[in-house]
This record gives C-alpha cells, sequence and structure tokens, in this order.
C-alpha cells in the first residue's frame, strides 16, 4: 500500500512544527507555513490553537 509523502519539509518548516510540538515555546507561525503544516496533516487546530498530529509527531521524531 503507498502512502502520500509530501516533499521534504523546508527548515523553517521543520522548526516551527517543532516549536508547535514543544508547548513550552510561544511564537508565532508565519501564516503560510501554518496553513503548510496544517494541510499536509502534521499540525490540526483545536480550540484555537495548534496541536502536532501524530503524523507530525513522527516526522519530528525522525529529525526531518
Amino acid at each position: 500500500m503507498s502512502q502520500f509523502q509530501p516533499e521534504p519539509l523546508t527548515r523553517e518548516e521543520f522548526a516551527a512544527l517543532k516549536q508547535i510540538g514543544d508547548a513550552r515555546k510561544h511564537g508565532t507561525i508565519p501564516a503560510k507555513i501554518r496553513e503548510r503544516l496544517i494541510l499536509i496533516g502534521y499540525v490540526k487546530e483545536v480550540l484555537g490553537g495548534l496541536i502536532v498530529t501524530d503524523e507530525g509527531m513522527l516526522r519530528i521524531v525522525m529529525g526531518k
């Protein structure tokens, strides 16, 4: 079974993903990066905030 594999994340996108995954860090994620991470399923909006999905967490653990 093949799985959709999005193109690699840019350094900025990966840094933003890690920032969202670290609840202790607060900062602003640029709208373009935020929208892309949501579109590819690594982040989702919950109660007005952002959380990392299981797929996003796996990407963080893989380090890329």
